[in-house]
């Protein structure tokens, strides 16, 4: 079985990008600013092409909000779905250190439950600037790939989400782990990130009823993570539902069935207008 060098990357990769006194700046919150103002950056192209008319201190109000959405709601999903105990002191949802006093950042994020704050701080702000929602989130949609591809990178610099235990030959080493492991992190951020991306540059300026890209996106993410799950270590102390499916797998099948609901509005909705229009 090939050895090659590139399969210990994991195990000289330092998470820590430099430390001053307690504080430490990790490549995971780098990489995860760096993925949001990217995803910015592409809307913000795109406005200039005219492919979607909007002000530039709009876009900003809007994706300032919804990335403070998303970081509440990506706290709070991590704490119900993965880490329940984080409710009972509900300082250590915000607190950068560990009860010890020692720096550790804020360390775990649920990607459903930035889903879900992101979400609502779209619709708040649609609300607010009266931008009807679902135009909106079909707007930013094919810039959520983005964000995520930079999310997973980070994961993998933190050398977080491990995958599973394989004796492929492009499995890699990750410290603490003496097998080779799945490098999950590189699997959702090729699937996830650029699949999705390509998926989407393709899509975003069809002539596609309202909501449409929106639930393509949620069907398609939810089945990517699904079927990358069973490639990915469950998170320790996780407990699996019906005995086999990862509360990531639970949450994306979920997700698939919200999908298929604006599915249904949609069609639903365009054969109510046909039949107006007749």
């Amino acid at each position: 079985m090939s050895d090659g060098w590139w399969r210990h990357i994991p195990e000289i990769i330092d998470p820590i990008v430099f430390s001053l006194g307690s504080f430490s700046l990790r490549w995971y919150a780098v990489l995860f600013i760096f993925g949001w103002m990217a995803a910015v950056t592409f809307l913000a192209w795109r406005i200039r092409r005219r492919e979607f008319l909007l002000g530039r201190e709009a876009l900003w109000d809007i994706a300032i909000i919804v990335l403070a959405g998303a970081m509440v709601g990506g706290r709070l999903g991590y704490a119900i779905f993965y880490d329940p105990s984080l409710l009972r002191e509900p300082l250590s949802l915000i607190s950068p250190y560990d009860p010890s006093g020692m720096w550790t950042g804020i360390r775990g994020m649920s990607f459903h439950g930035a889903l879900v704050g992101a979400v609502s701080g779209l619709f708040l702000v649609a609300k607010v600037r009266k931008i009807d929602f679902w135009i909106l989130a079909d707007f930013l949609v094919p810039a959520v790939p983005i964000a995520i591809f930079f999310g997973r990178m980070g994961n993998f610099f933190n050398l977080e989400l491990i995958g599973r235990e394989t004796g492929k030959p492009w499995g890699m080493y990750f410290p603490n782990y003496p097998s080779p492991r799945h490098p999950s992190q590189l699997y959702e951020a090729f699937f996830e990130g650029i699949l999705l991306f390509l998926l989407f540059s393709r899509l975003r300026n069809k002539k596609l009823p309202k909501g449409m890209l929106s639930a393509i996106f949620l069907a398609s993410y939810g089945a990517l993570r699904f079927l990358l799950e069973f490639w990915r270590e469950p998170d320790v102390g996780a407990e699996l539902v019906f005995g086999w499916m990862t509360p990531g797998q639970a949450l994306s099948v979920g997700m698939f069935a919200i999908s298929s609901v604006v599915f249904f509005w949609i069609f639903r909705r365009k054969n109510a207008m046909m039949r107006k229009d007749r």
